[in-house]
């Protein structure tokens, strides 16, 4: 059976799915075999550390959606679902601007999740009061810091500005209220998987599915 992502399929279909190990999307066989009206319940966790609980509804056309909940709840992550390994980290290089938004934001959960959804391929770590985030595939890096002169900068090097997208992010929540990672949904299609801000029409980022 491995580590259940690939559900079993021999029973199928199901009214209930609970996932008791933490993935990044929610696999194609979940979806696949659980009935129309049925539900997927399962903790969700990302590369940068970032956690939400989703419980979602099938419709008949196999695709499905749903909140997440109030609930903090996480297990095991599943072993293909976690991140490459870290390359080393280097201070100080990159192109720098001043930030709107305090690096040390990203010690609040949620604020670390919506962070996560606008760099999915990123990985966060903190040091030295900085808050580095590095892109294993691409090269990509940002160091962000207090400016002593006030304010805070960030410096960024590669193919992906990480903090343009992690501030675009932020800022979006913010202006929404800075709700609780309860505040966004998850629609998941067989083409796509994308996390809604309030509601489907609203501010949204795709999970890499």
């Amino acid at each position: 059976m491995g580590d259940g992502l690939y559900g079993y399929a021999e029973h199928a279909e199901y009214d209930r799915l609970i996932a008791t190990c933490s993935v990044r999307t929610i696999p194609a066989a979940w979806a696949q075999q659980v009935r129309a009206g049925g539900t997927i319940t399962a903790p969700m966790w990302g590369w940068m550390g970032g956690v939400a609980f989703a419980h979602l509804t099938m419709a008949g056309d196999s695709t499905a959606s749903g909140r997440f909940l109030a609930d903090h709840l996480h297990f095991m992550t599943a072993r293909s679902h976690l991140p490459p390994p870290r390359p080393p980290l280097v201070r100080g290089i990159g192109d720098a601007r001043e930030t709107r938004i305090d690096p040390s934001i990203l010690q609040d959960g949620t604020a670390l999740w919506v962070a996560q959804l606008a760099v999915p391929q990123a990985q966060v770590s903190w040091g030295d009061d900085a808050t580095f985030l590095v892109d294993a595939g691409t090269g990509s890096r940002a160091e962000a810091l207090s400016d002593p002169a006030g304010g805070w900068t960030v410096h960024q090097h590669g193919p992906i500005k990480l903090w343009d997208e992690i501030e675009k992010a932020i800022l979006t929540w913010q202006e929404a209220g800075s709700p609780h990672q309860s505040g966004f949904g998850l629609t998941v299609t067989r083409d796509a998987q994308e996390v809604w801000l309030g509601e489907p029409d609203g501010p949204s980022w795709n999970l890499p599915a």
